[in-house]
């Protein structure tokens, strides 16, 4: 199966006996989950019937991925991959920052996620759950290079805005040279003028 034979949806009222079925068989506890109906996405076949379902929740700037559970081990992959393409589209559309999980399958270890820095940690909200030893999280925003980029920003701005002050002042004083220039030019002119008006006389009478 591959991922064209599936799609999803979001769950409603009338997917909740099957999902009851599905919590059991991975050990959920379905009367809990009942209360959360709505953060759940389906994985839903071609025919119908229901692939899997994985709990999405998002507090501010925080997502929550949890209770995912499949009926078909051979396509998990295949769905997991499909299901976090879709995820990311949907948290960035709602300017999540990071996502956080416990989920147990090495899929979400092998795609980035993590456990959490001492800074990053206390951003894990406290109605999402209690953190523990198997909360993992996958930043979706890299502060760290974030802040390279603007730091580089603001040097090459500060390089710009010098290169342009020396240009300026280059300017300035071709400007100056030139007025100078042309000022040494019209003297040396008028001099000559006035210099050759007064010898005009003494050739005139030479003639």
């Amino acid at each position: 199966m591959t991922e064209f034979n599936f799609h999803f949806r979001r769950a409603t009222l009338e997917d909740l006996d099957v999902l009851r079925g599905l919590w059991q068989t991975a050990l959920y506890a379905p009367l809990e989950l009942e209360k959360h109906l709505t953060e759940f996405q389906l994985v839903e076949g071609d025919d119908g019937r229901l692939l899997g379902a994985l709990g999405i929740r998002i507090s501010g700037e925080e997502a929550w991925i949890h209770h995912e559970a499949f009926t078909h081990p051979t396509t998990e992959s295949a769905m997991r991959d499909a299901l976090w393409h879709r995820l990311k589209i949907m948290f960035g559309n709602q300017g999540v920052h990071r996502v956080w999980t416990k989920e147990k399958a090495d899929y979400w270890n092998s795609i980035g996620f993590r456990m959490p820095t001492s800074d990053e940690r206390p951003k894990f909200p406290s109605e999402l759950g209690t953190p523990d030893r198997s909360l993992k999280v996958f930043p979706l925003r890299d502060f760290k290079a974030e802040k390279i980029i603007e730091k580089k920003m603001i040097e090459l701005q500060a390089s710009r805005f010098e290169e342009e002050a020396q240009s300026e002042r280059r300017t300035r004083i071709v400007r100056i040279i030139a007025w100078s220039l042309a000022g040494f030019l019209m003297v040396l002119l008028a001099y000559f003028t006035i210099r050759g008006l007064m010898i005009l006389p003494q050739i005139r009478d030479a003639r």
